[in-house]
Protein backbone atom coordinates (compact mmCIF):
# COMPACT_ATOMS: atom_id res chain seq x y z
CA UNK A 1 0.00 0.00 0.00
CA UNK A 2 1.51 3.25 -0.87
CA UNK A 3 0.14 6.66 0.15
CA UNK A 4 1.16 9.98 -2.10
CA UNK A 5 -0.38 13.22 -1.72
CA UNK A 6 -4.15 12.38 -0.92
CA UNK A 7 -4.07 8.82 -2.99
CA UNK A 8 -4.20 5.63 -2.02
CA UNK A 9 -2.42 2.41 -4.34
CA UNK A 10 -1.74 -1.30 -4.55
CA UNK A 11 1.17 -3.00 -5.85
CA UNK A 12 0.47 -6.14 -6.11
CA UNK A 13 -1.84 -8.33 -4.21
CA UNK A 14 -0.07 -11.66 -2.90
CA UNK A 15 -1.15 -14.93 -3.62
CA UNK A 16 -3.48 -16.38 -1.26
CA UNK A 17 -7.08 -14.86 -1.14
CA UNK A 18 -7.67 -15.68 2.66
CA UNK A 19 -4.30 -14.34 3.70
CA UNK A 20 -4.91 -11.02 2.18
CA UNK A 21 -8.36 -10.52 3.43
CA UNK A 22 -6.80 -11.20 6.69
CA UNK A 23 -3.97 -8.77 6.34
CA UNK A 24 -6.24 -5.97 4.41
CA UNK A 25 -8.79 -6.12 8.22
CA UNK A 26 -5.38 -6.69 10.21
CA UNK A 27 -4.15 -3.47 9.00
CA UNK A 28 -7.61 -1.82 8.78
CA UNK A 29 -7.47 -0.84 5.42
CA UNK A 30 -10.52 0.51 2.97
CA UNK A 31 -9.45 -1.42 -0.40
CA UNK A 32 -12.66 0.84 -1.54
CA UNK A 33 -10.73 3.62 -1.01
CA UNK A 34 -7.56 2.84 -3.02
CA UNK A 35 -7.04 4.97 -6.52
CA UNK A 36 -5.16 2.46 -8.32
CA UNK A 37 -3.60 -1.35 -8.41
CA UNK A 38 -0.23 -1.77 -9.88
CA UNK A 39 0.58 -4.95 -10.99
CA UNK A 40 4.39 -6.10 -11.18
CA UNK A 41 4.01 -9.17 -13.40
CA UNK A 42 2.18 -12.21 -14.38
CA UNK A 43 3.45 -14.56 -11.17
CA UNK A 44 0.96 -16.44 -8.87
CA UNK A 45 2.59 -14.94 -5.95
CA UNK A 46 1.60 -11.71 -6.88
CA UNK A 47 -1.52 -11.45 -8.57
CA UNK A 48 -3.40 -14.54 -6.50
CA UNK A 49 -5.47 -12.42 -4.55
CA UNK A 50 -6.51 -9.98 -7.30
CA UNK A 51 -10.30 -9.83 -7.31
CA UNK A 52 -9.89 -8.88 -3.08
CA UNK A 53 -8.76 -5.88 -4.62
CA UNK A 54 -11.13 -5.09 -7.66
CA UNK A 55 -13.64 -2.44 -7.29
CA UNK A 56 -15.67 -0.03 -9.29
CA UNK A 57 -13.91 3.06 -10.58
CA UNK A 58 -10.30 0.79 -9.65
CA UNK A 59 -7.78 1.68 -12.20
CA UNK A 60 -5.44 -1.51 -13.04
CA UNK A 61 -1.89 -0.31 -13.95
CA UNK A 62 -0.19 -4.00 -15.96
CA UNK A 63 2.50 -4.91 -18.39
CA UNK A 64 0.69 -4.66 -21.71
CA UNK A 65 2.23 -8.46 -22.37
CA UNK A 66 0.73 -10.10 -20.28
CA UNK A 67 -1.25 -12.89 -21.24
CA UNK A 68 -4.63 -12.97 -22.63
CA UNK A 69 -6.15 -15.02 -19.76
CA UNK A 70 -5.44 -12.40 -17.37
CA UNK A 71 -6.81 -9.59 -19.87
CA UNK A 72 -10.20 -11.24 -20.30
CA UNK A 73 -9.78 -11.56 -16.21
CA UNK A 74 -9.37 -8.51 -15.55
CA UNK A 75 -11.17 -6.86 -18.68
CA UNK A 76 -10.63 -5.80 -22.26
CA UNK A 77 -11.77 -3.64 -24.91
CA UNK A 78 -14.63 -6.97 -25.92
CA UNK A 79 -16.51 -6.24 -22.40
CA UNK A 80 -16.71 -3.32 -19.89
CA UNK A 81 -15.90 -3.56 -16.39
CA UNK A 82 -16.49 -1.55 -13.66
CA UNK A 83 -12.87 -1.06 -13.13
CA UNK A 84 -10.41 0.44 -15.70
CA UNK A 85 -7.90 -1.62 -17.35
CA UNK A 86 -4.44 0.04 -18.68
CA UNK A 87 -2.06 -1.67 -20.02
CA UNK A 88 1.49 -0.65 -19.56
CA UNK A 89 4.59 -0.91 -22.11
CA UNK A 90 5.98 2.69 -21.86
CA UNK A 91 6.68 5.10 -18.61
CA UNK A 92 3.83 6.85 -17.72
CA UNK A 93 2.64 8.66 -14.76
CA UNK A 94 0.07 6.57 -12.37
CA UNK A 95 -0.61 9.51 -10.11
CA UNK A 96 1.11 13.00 -10.10
CA UNK A 97 3.94 12.21 -8.10
CA UNK A 98 4.48 7.93 -8.94
CA UNK A 99 5.51 6.51 -12.25
CA UNK A 100 5.84 3.09 -13.63
CA UNK A 101 9.41 1.85 -15.31
CA UNK A 102 7.41 0.09 -17.85
CA UNK A 103 7.72 -3.26 -19.71
CA UNK A 104 11.08 -4.67 -18.47
CA UNK A 105 12.14 -8.09 -19.71
CA UNK A 106 13.86 -10.28 -17.82
CA UNK A 107 15.92 -13.97 -17.84
CA UNK A 108 13.03 -16.21 -19.51
CA UNK A 109 11.15 -13.39 -21.12
CA UNK A 110 9.55 -12.06 -17.86
CA UNK A 111 8.26 -8.94 -18.14
CA UNK A 112 7.69 -6.85 -15.04
CA UNK A 113 7.17 -3.12 -14.35
CA UNK A 114 8.34 -1.49 -11.24
CA UNK A 115 7.13 1.87 -8.96
CA UNK A 116 8.85 4.81 -9.16
CA UNK A 117 7.59 7.21 -5.72
CA UNK A 118 8.68 10.97 -5.76
CA UNK A 119 9.84 12.38 -2.64
CA UNK A 120 11.19 15.56 -1.25
CA UNK A 121 14.19 13.71 -0.01
CA UNK A 122 14.74 11.73 -3.09
CA UNK A 123 13.24 9.14 -5.18
CA UNK A 124 11.82 5.55 -4.11
CA UNK A 125 11.80 2.14 -6.47
CA UNK A 126 9.46 -0.19 -5.40
CA UNK A 127 10.13 -3.74 -7.18
CA UNK A 128 7.81 -7.03 -7.48
CA UNK A 129 10.40 -9.39 -8.04
CA UNK A 130 13.13 -7.44 -10.34
CA UNK A 131 13.24 -10.46 -12.36
CA UNK A 132 15.31 -7.79 -15.08
CA UNK A 133 17.55 -7.38 -12.39
CA UNK A 134 17.94 -5.20 -9.73
CA UNK A 135 21.05 -3.21 -10.68
CA UNK A 136 19.00 -2.30 -14.34
CA UNK A 137 15.98 -1.77 -12.63
CA UNK A 138 17.55 0.97 -10.44
CA UNK A 139 19.56 2.53 -13.66
CA UNK A 140 16.28 2.35 -15.84
CA UNK A 141 14.43 4.06 -12.53
CA UNK A 142 17.25 6.81 -12.32
CA UNK A 143 17.39 7.66 -16.41
CA UNK A 144 13.27 8.40 -15.84
CA UNK A 145 13.12 10.36 -12.83
CA UNK A 146 16.75 12.01 -13.33
CA UNK A 147 18.09 10.82 -10.39
CA UNK A 148 19.01 7.39 -8.51
CA UNK A 149 16.66 6.04 -6.33
CA UNK A 150 17.47 7.11 -2.78
CA UNK A 151 15.55 3.91 -1.20
CA UNK A 152 15.22 0.71 -2.88
CA UNK A 153 12.78 -1.81 -1.41
CA UNK A 154 10.69 -5.19 -2.80
CA UNK A 155 11.99 -8.49 -4.24
CA UNK A 156 15.91 -8.64 -5.68
CA UNK A 157 15.08 -12.35 -6.70
CA UNK A 158 18.80 -13.22 -5.37
CA UNK A 159 18.01 -16.68 -3.94
CA UNK A 160 20.58 -18.80 -5.46
CA UNK A 161 23.28 -15.99 -5.86
CA UNK A 162 26.11 -16.38 -3.01
CA UNK A 163 27.54 -14.17 -0.55
CA UNK A 164 30.17 -12.72 -2.83
CA UNK A 165 27.87 -12.14 -5.80
CA UNK A 166 25.23 -10.23 -3.24
CA UNK A 167 28.08 -7.80 -1.87
CA UNK A 168 29.32 -6.85 -5.70
CA UNK A 169 25.36 -5.78 -6.05
CA UNK A 170 24.92 -4.36 -2.85
CA UNK A 171 28.04 -2.35 -3.93
CA UNK A 172 26.89 -1.64 -7.59
CA UNK A 173 23.77 0.00 -5.92
CA UNK A 174 25.82 2.21 -3.83
CA UNK A 175 28.20 3.36 -6.54
CA UNK A 176 24.77 4.20 -8.64
CA UNK A 177 23.89 6.67 -5.16
CA UNK A 178 20.97 4.20 -3.71
CA UNK A 179 21.54 5.02 0.20
CA UNK A 180 18.44 2.74 2.01
CA UNK A 181 18.16 -0.40 0.86
CA UNK A 182 14.77 -2.83 1.77
CA UNK A 183 15.16 -5.95 -0.25
CA UNK A 184 12.28 -8.81 1.13
CA UNK A 185 10.08 -11.41 -0.67
CA UNK A 186 12.21 -13.57 -3.15
CA UNK A 187 15.85 -12.00 -2.23
CA UNK A 188 16.18 -14.84 -0.18
CA UNK A 189 17.21 -14.72 3.70
CA UNK A 190 21.09 -15.26 2.56
CA UNK A 191 21.13 -12.44 0.55
CA UNK A 192 18.91 -10.10 3.06
CA UNK A 193 21.45 -10.77 5.93
CA UNK A 194 23.70 -9.77 3.29
CA UNK A 195 22.49 -6.60 2.37
CA UNK A 196 22.11 -6.06 5.54
CA UNK A 197 25.28 -6.59 6.46
CA UNK A 198 26.58 -4.06 3.48
CA UNK A 199 23.74 -1.12 4.06
CA UNK A 200 23.92 -1.34 8.48
CA UNK A 201 21.95 1.55 9.25
CA UNK A 202 21.25 2.12 6.09
CA UNK A 203 19.08 -1.16 5.91
CA UNK A 204 15.44 -0.86 6.45
CA UNK A 205 14.05 -4.36 7.94
CA UNK A 206 11.04 -4.65 5.18
CA UNK A 207 7.92 -7.19 6.27
CA UNK A 208 4.17 -7.39 6.45
CA UNK A 209 2.70 -4.63 8.28
CA UNK A 210 5.86 -2.25 8.76
CA UNK A 211 4.97 1.39 7.68
CA UNK A 212 8.07 3.51 6.49
CA UNK A 213 7.35 6.99 6.16
CA UNK A 214 9.24 8.98 3.13
CA UNK A 215 9.90 12.78 3.21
Amino acid sequence: MIEHDGKSLLFDVGADVLVFKHNVRALGVDLKATDALIVSHEHCDHIGAISVALHRDLDVYYPASFSSQFKKEIGDERRKPLWTPHPVTDPLTIVPGVRSTGELKGRGGIVEQGLIVDGKEGTVLVTGCAHPGIVGMVKVAADIADRCPQLVLGGFHLLRKKRAEVLEIAAELKGLGVKKIGPCHCTGDRAIATFAESFSQSFIDVRTGVEIVVR
